[in-house]
């Protein structure tokens, strides 16, 4: 065999056994190109995305299916400097679309963000004006009382109407008072402060809230703040 066949022979070989190296890149990059969309898209829309948005995922998962597969048919036999540079191409068109993704996720929780603080000063802001009446009446019953012609009895009237009229605004927003008093004792709607043995000639039973000395309240349903009780023992 003269020396040009040997040096051709081994530049082969040599163009062989780097192939499958370079396809191996190009799966791996492209595998974890994959890895850091799925967990971006997961941030940016969670398990159930719309429609538009699943539909940008899938072009860019197309993408990286072809990217893979190019790399991997590779495999068999020396790629040339123009295929390399496709799939090289291909790749940071791939990484530029990611980074995009990013900004846009990042751009869309800034939005997001304040979206979310511009409804919550609103929804604060419709609440606080309802709250203003019984403020007024409040500020009424007050000042009646303050004065030197005071009347007890219109300044209770007064002051029982402002306490109804906010337990009436704060139910209709979901706030629920804990009926605690005569019911057995709930861990998990109760805190007790004290124990003392039931009375038998008051028909009290055992473990059962005997004495509630702060009330606690739902709200919407669930445990705002429990009641402070007395259990029988």
């Amino acid at each position: 065999m003269s020396d040009e066949t040997k040096e051709e022979s081994r530049a082969e070989e040599t163009a062989g056994s780097s192939a499958p190296t370079t396809a191996s890149k190009f799966s791996d990059e492209a595998e974890a190109l994959s890895s850091e969309m799925e967990q971006l898209f997961r941030r940016a829309f969670g398990e159930i995305p719309r429609a538009a948005e699943l539909g940008e995922l899938r072009a860019l998962q197309a993408m990286l299916k072809g990217l893979v597969h190019r790399a991997a048919s590779e495999g068999g036999g020396a790629a040339t400097v123009a295929e390399t540079e496709t799939l090289v191409a291909e790749r940071d068109k791939l990484k530029d679309a990611l980074q995009r993704e990013k900004a846009n996720f990042l751009n869309y929780q800034a939005r997001a963000m304040k979206d979310l603080e511009r409804a919550e000063e609103q929804a604060l802001r419709k609440y606080v004006i309802e709250l203003l009446p019984i403020l007024d009446n409040l500020d009424l019953a007050t000042a009646d009382a303050h004065s030197e012609h005071a009347d007890a009895r219109r300044v209770k009237e007064a002051l029982d109407m402002t306490g109804s009229s906010l337990k009436q605004i704060l139910a209709v927003r979901g706030l629920e008072r804990i009926q605690a008093l005569g019911k057995p004792f709930d861990p998990q709607q109760h805190e007790a402060i004290f124990k003392r043995k039931a009375d038998p000639e008051k028909g009290e039973k055992p473990n059962t809230v005997v004495e509630e000395t702060r009330a606690g309240y739902l709200w919407k349903g669930l445990v705002l703040r429990p009641a402070q009780v007395v259990v029988s023992s």
